[in-house]
């Protein structure tokens, strides 16, 4: 069968089907345009690559539940939310390092805060030694070794899902943890 010749709507019922190459078809078809979007708005080819080839490795896997109507339209919308999350992200992680280098230093010289930042690090630990031996050692790949989720998959030898799963059980567990610690926590907690 020619797949190139198919309109896109036939080659997402192909994909809902797991047809691999119905998905390579629709992939060459707007990679390169899904890829200069994410580059012009990034600046950045390593980003918008990853960016683009995450937004494709989504589309493959989630095939079977997305009702896509419009395949091109689908994946523009998709790319411009990703740059999004990309920059929220971005901006949230430089917010915490500014804000921990200019408290670090002004608290520095206080015993109270230097007790409260200890204690801090404490529930931290504490918090990540109740979770499971596998959610720990997704949550320390990603939030202190800042690896990606496909860097982390492939390190564990688990699927992307499984380490969106263990980060998000992770997460929901910290936020309960550290609620004690709502000033310096909820800065915390939106890096993470």
């Amino acid at each position: 069968m020619d797949y190139s010749l198919l309109p896109d709507e036939a080659l997402v019922g192909l994909m809902k089907h797991e047809d691999k190459g119905a998905f390579r078809v629709v992939y060459e078809r707007y990679w390169k345009e899904i890829l200069l979007v994410a580059y012009r708005k990034t600046g950045s080819k390593e980003i918008a690559e990853e960016l683009t080839q995450n937004l494709f490795l989504n589309l493959w896997e989630r095939r079977a539940a997305v009702d896509i109507q419009h395949v091109r339209a689908w994946l523009f919308t998709a790319i411009k939310f990703s740059i999004i999350n990309h920059y929220k992200s971005q901006i949230v992680h430089e917010k915490f390092v500014t804000y921990v280098q200019h408290t670090a230093s002004d608290h520095a010289h206080t015993t109270e805060q230097t007790t409260i930042h200890h204690d801090l690090s404490q529930a931290i630990d504490k918090g990540i030694a109740l979770l499971p031996e596998k959610t720990q050692q997704v949550f320390k790949l990603s939030r202190f070794e800042n690896r990606s989720i496909k860097e982390i998959a492939r390190d564990l030898n688990i699927s992307e899902k499984a380490v969106e799963y263990h980060i998000t059980q992770s997460l929901k567990r910290m936020r309960v943890h550290l609620k004690d610690y709502l000033l310096y926590g909820f800065l915390l907690i939106h890096l993470l």
